[in-house]
């Protein structure tokens, strides 16, 4: 019987794993559409026809489930909705001004948002695996975000790129703590619902007047963002659900390592030595983090 629970929970653990490494990928993927469209089309418009995307592919999801679609705690599914808005219009407000790679880290300084956040308000503790694994991950995108990446030239630009990029890892902190304190009572569609629905509500009246038509390439791209948003997001609830917030945040840095390659591979971004020493001590915070947690859960049953 024991030895039944000890594969049953680290089976469990390696798909809540999965769950995460693959929203960290498709969120990566959703990044590069966004650098890729055309710089005519705001970002406005593209969170918007990504929240008519999501909604409509979630939509379909509950109906099939017959699931009721409004929730329980409606004040939290709003804020939610709103929180991971404003993190999406920062983010593809970074992604648009900045190199792929350094507007990624900046994202991904929020895993430090959330384990603060989480101690605060839904009482997590911040255990020193944790804190460790955190701590790791910071220098990594500190050494990424070296001084010397950003060209002299458009520094007042890109002071305020980071600055909104720094507002985005906020928001996505205070949205993933939303998300998780949601999941213990919601379907994870519902939650995923309301993101691009208060998404929609926001953007409609802004987008009406300020409207643009995209090419056939933009459009490509525009369903792109969509479908590996809607993935992401998918596998990033499911992971949430079953493991804690400041835990499941550290694992969500490989995404720094997919979109750093990306840069490279698509839009010819420089490796440099500050890279593979920045990613590489990322790296290693998400595995010592991981598998901490597995020998914690392991331990329990024994």
């Amino acid at each position: 019987m024991m030895k039944l629970l000890k594969k049953i929970n680290h089976e469990s653990f390696s798909v809540n794993i999965s769950m995460l490494l693959l929203a960290s990928f498709f969120f990566s993927l959703m990044t590069v559409c966004v650098k890729l469209v055309d710089s005519k089309i705001s970002i406005y418009q593209l969170v918007l026809f990504r929240s008519i995307f999501s909604l409509f592919i979630t939509s379909i999801i509950l109906v099939n489930k017959r699931i009721k679609p409004w929730g329980e705690n409606k004040p939290l599914l709003i804020l939610r909705g709103l929180f991971g808005t404003i993190a999406l219009l920062c983010i593809f407000y970074a992604i648009r001004n900045m190199p792929l790679n350094i507007a990624t880290v900046i994202q991904y300084t929020y895993p430090i948002f959330i384990s603060i956040f989480a101690s605060i308000f839904i009482k997590e503790k911040l255990t020193k695996n944790i804190l460790l694994a955190l701590i790791l991950g910071w220098l990594g995108i500190l050494v990424i975000i070296n001084a010397n990446h950003i060209d002299q030239s458009n520094l007042e630009i890109n002071k305020l790129s980071i600055l909104i990029a720094f507002c985005g890892a906020i928001c996505t902190a205070f949205a993933y703590i939303t998300v998780k304190q949601l999941s213990l009572k919601e379907d994870i569609f519902v939650i995923i619902k309301y993101f691009p629905l208060v998404s929609l509500i926001i953007m409609t009246p802004i987008v009406f007047f300020n409207w643009q038509t995209p090419g056939l390439s933009d459009i490509a791209w525009i369903f792109g963002i969509g479908i590996f948003t809607q993935a992401g997001q998918t596998f990033l609830t499911i992971g949430l659900k079953n493991l804690p917030a400041g835990q499941a945040s550290t694992i969500n840095y490989m995404q720094v390592l997919f979109a750093s390659i990306w840069g490279i591979i698509i839009f010819s971004e420089e490796i440099t030595l500050n890279f593979i020493i920045g990613a590489s001590l990322v790296l290693l915070g998400t595995i010592f983090s991981t598998r901490k947690m597995h020998k914690k859960i392991y331990n329990k049953i024994k």
